[in-house]
């Protein structure tokens, strides 16, 4: 039955990930929905020649599901999701990456936070999913785990992501708040958040309701990592910029200055305690190095094609 006034939009912005998204829509197709709301799906392809395209009408018609497909020429993460929001109808707006997907109870327990909380929006966590036994030492590093909030937590700016979040769909409409399409690498997502709460919006967090992330063998390499801690640092640094006084743009820098220090220090220690620590400085070090030279306006990563 479609529920036109608790309609709920789903968007999933796609890259060149066919298998993982099937597997994301085939989840989303299993959604218990308690006769509380009606959904339907956005995907939007931002690889050149639209290759997601014959995956969606070829699940559109096996599984009797509403999917909207739009293709995104701007190959950015912002510029995917504002899409998204352009072709979404729904009262409310919820965004997945392309490499997650659901469990059945996932949409109607955020939904459920909204209204329990009275909150704008409701986030869930993201878990590492392995479809085979990963390396030793990115278990140990912990690279793929992500902070878990106890629900009820009324969440910060910088505490934020949209890798698995259900927002009103008024937050947008009516503030005229979209995805900074600046934030051409990462950073998007908490800035759109920093925004709407300076606006008085409200998000909470909820446990209960996660979602898995694949990570498949191409992100097992130490460069991958590296590379994510480089632009990371960087988008950091323009979330933050100008939000503080004077003080903060003096002890921002030397936090950077000191950590790097620091992690020089100890890293002749980490060499005996294994490839896991020795990761963990380089990457929290690259981190700090890209935050630093973001100052100075220069971005060592540029595009994102990891």
């Amino acid at each position: 039955m479609f529920n036109k006034e608790n309609h709920i939009s789903i968007c999933v912005p796609t890259f060149n990930r066919n298998r993982m998204l099937e597997r994301l829509i085939r989840s989303l197709a299993l959604q218990e929905t308690e006769d509380l709301f009606s959904f339907s799906i956005v995907v939007i392809d931002n690889a050149p020649g639209g290759p997601a395209q014959k995956v969606v009408e070829r699940l559109r018609k096996e599984l009797g599901l509403e999917i909207a497909y739009g293709m995104e020429p701007v190959q950015t993460i912002p510029a995917a999701r504002n899409h998204g929001l352009r072709l979404a109808h729904g009262k409310y707006i919820g965004i997945l990456d392309d490499d997650e997907f659901a469990p059945r109870h996932w949409l109607v327990t955020l939904y459920r936070a909204i209204q329990t909380f009275e909150v704008e929006g409701a986030l869930g966590p993201v878990n590492p999913f392995f479809e085979k036994e990963p390396p030793v030492w990115l278990v140990k590093s912990q690279f793929c785990e992500r902070k878990i909030y106890q629900t009820g937590t009324i969440l910060q700016w910088d505490q934020t992501r949209t890798g698995n979040v259900l927002i009103k769909r008024e937050v947008f409409d009516q503030n005229n708040l979209w995805f900074d399409e600046n934030y051409k690498t990462g950073g998007s997502d908490r800035e759109f958040f920093k925004q709407a709460m300076k606006l008085g919006c409200r998000f909470v967090a909820v446990e209960e309701a996660p979602v898995y992330e694949t990570v498949p063998p191409e992100r097992w390499t130490k460069k991958y990592y590296l590379k994510r801690a480089l632009v990371n640092g960087f988008n950091s640094y323009k979330n933050i910029k100008g939000q503080g006084n004077k003080f903060t743009a003096v002890i921002d820098p030397l936090k950077s200055i000191g950590a790097l220090m620091a992690y020089a220090l100890a890293f002749p220690i980490y060499l005996f305690v294994g490839t896991h620590m020795i990761m963990r400085v380089l990457e929290k070090g690259g981190h700090h190095m890209s935050h630093l030279l973001a100052m100075l306006g220069i971005e060592l990563v540029k595009k994102r094609n990891f």
